[in-house]
């Protein structure tokens, strides 16, 4: 595949893409990186037909493509596939159903155990393990991930672009998508994938393309793509400094003080028997940074959805201070929990309405520095969403603009922006960083630490065990609803264990 002088422009915002040259050769793993707002989503939505550039060419396979003509339809029969960063697969189907499903060779009929044989066969092939028979709401995260991939190798791709693959993995289900991609490269398939993790990019890929404020900055080998070397193209700069010195206290700085944020004998119902609440126990003190680890479908989401008021728990409490919380949005609010949610799309933002709209949603009515007599004050709204736009380096900073039109980095962004301006007395932040490039990550983790610094409980719930361990003074394991504390010092493979339930269980953990 050869992108030739691509250029794309959305007024009124400037050129997303100015000139952009690349290729990718069969049996190769190309990694795309670049900030928030460089330029990434807008040039993999060029190759896969959903965004038709202003200028420039495209080959695949040696031959030109009419770009006025190219659409997702045409990028499928020339053999190009997208996994995106949050599943396209219908959540209601089961995997086989999915593959069915606008398959353009398939039938009028569908024969469910011929279409489970083919995805059966497709498995064995490139050494993915997918369960069959079962929705894919249901399914792990991993096992999401290695369904689209396949489905998109159902359907011929021999170009394969993954959008942050690895984004809401866990250490284990990243190690088997890194083998099952080494397998495809050699089967001779050619894979681009935009990462910004630096170990990731290091360990998987071939060579390293930068882009920078739409352009190519370079393109060289991986095991030339340094973190230095790759700050400095990214930003123009070093990188600044990364989540474990974010993660030291100050010299002189004390200990965590008292429980400020508690969970007692908390209880709430589960989408699966295995995600239900059932007496979960957890303190966070002031001035801590405790962080929650678990396999998806422990009681994350659960967790989560009670601490936003939206999920009824069936008992325990919530203590903020030392006083008991009633249940609701409002109540949790006012007590001074912020949270940060998991889900951006569906839950922490709402795409069509604007960056100023957006970080008022969460507020109230009678917040008199945007509401005069319970109308909004639609100038307020936006002086102030200009400067945090600013503050936070989000791209285009226009308080105007929907959200829906931001990259996921910048509306991660957003998101973050609008919990940490409360300055909260807890903040609860579910993967913080998810979506975003190395800078902006390690600004958000900067800002957790000021947080803890000034006194705030902060619990970090992340699929990102690297960032955990970094970041938090305690690390908690949740399973199966349940928490069972991780004892200093413990590293990646024995946590994994504890999350699998095959560790041993520290003294005094609940059974």
């Amino acid at each position: 595949m050869r992108l030739r002088q691509v250029s794309k422009a959305f007024a009124p915002g400037g050129p997303v893409l100015c000139r952009v040259d690349l290729e990718l050769a069969a049996g190769e793993i190309l990694a795309l990186l670049g900030q928030n707002g460089a330029g990434k989503t807008t040039l993999v939505r060029v190759l896969a037909g959903l965004v038709r550039p202003d200028a420039g060419s495209l080959e695949i396979g040696g031959e030109a493509v009419d770009l006025a003509r190219y659409d997702p339809a045409e990028a499928a029969r020339r053999g190009i596939g997208m996994v995106h960063q949050h599943s396209a697969l219908v959540a209601t189907m089961t995997v086989e159903e999915n593959f069915a499903f606008g398959d353009p060779q398939g039938g009028l009929l569908y024969r469910r155990g011929e279409a489970a044989r083919a995805v059966a066969r497709l498995s064995e092939r490139f050494a993915m393990p997918v369960p069959l028979g079962r929705r894919v709401e249901d399914l792990s995260p991993g096992e999401r991930q290695r369904a689209e991939i396949l489905r998109a190798l159902s359907r011929g791709a021999r170009v394969l672009i993954l959008d942050e693959p690895t984004a809401v993995l866990t250490p284990g289900e990243t190690e088997a998508l890194f083998a099952s991609l080494a397998g495809l490269r050699q089967a001779g398939r050619a894979l681009l994938f935009i990462s910004h993790k630096l170990a990731e990019v290091q360990a998987l890929a071939d060579r390293v393309a930068v882009l920078r404020a739409g352009r190519v900055e370079a393109t060289l080998p991986a095991r030339e793509a340094d973190a230095a070397r790759l700050g400095r193209l990214m930003l123009g700069e070093e990188l600044p400094a990364g989540a474990e010195a974010a993660a030291r206290r100050p010299a002189g700085a004390g200990a965590a003080g008292p429980p400020l944020f508690e969970l007692v004998d908390l209880r709430a119902p589960g989408l699966s028997e295995a995600s239900r609440l059932r007496g979960l126990d957890l303190a966070v003190g002031a001035g801590e940074i405790v962080g929650l680890v678990g396999i998806d479908g422990n009681g994350q989401r659960e967790l989560e959805e009670v601490l936003a008021g939206l999920r009824p728990r069936t008992g325990g409490e919530i203590r903020i201070g030392g006083r008991a919380v009633a249940p609701g949005v409002r109540s949790l609010r006012r007590a001074g929990l912020a949270q940060l949610s998991g889900d951006r799309e569906s839950a922490g933002l709402v795409g069509g309405m604007s960056l100023a709209e957006n970080l008022i949603l969460k507020g109230s009515y009678d917040d008199r520095r945007y509401f005069r007599r319970g109308l909004l004050d639609r100038e307020a709204a936006r002086w102030a969403a200009a400067g945090v736009a600013r503050r936070y380096g989000i791209r285009p900073a226009d308080p105007d603009l929907e959200v829906a039109a931001l990259s996921g980095g910048n509306a991660q962004k957003l998101a973050v922006a609008r919990e940490l301006e409360e300055a909260p007395r807890v903040l609860v932040a579910v993967n913080p960083s998810r979506g975003l490039d190395v800078a902006s990550a390690r600004f958000v983790h900067a800002e957790l630490a000021l947080r803890r610094a000034a006194g705030a409980a902060v619990l970090l719930v992340s699929s990102d065990l690297e960032e955990v361990l970094a970041l938090s003074d305690r690390v908690v394991a949740l399973v199966r609803g349940r928490t069972r504390p991780v004892p200093p010092g413990r590293g990646a493979g024995e946590i994994g264990a504890l999350l699998l339930g095959d560790g041993p269980a520290p003294p005094g953990a609940a059974p």
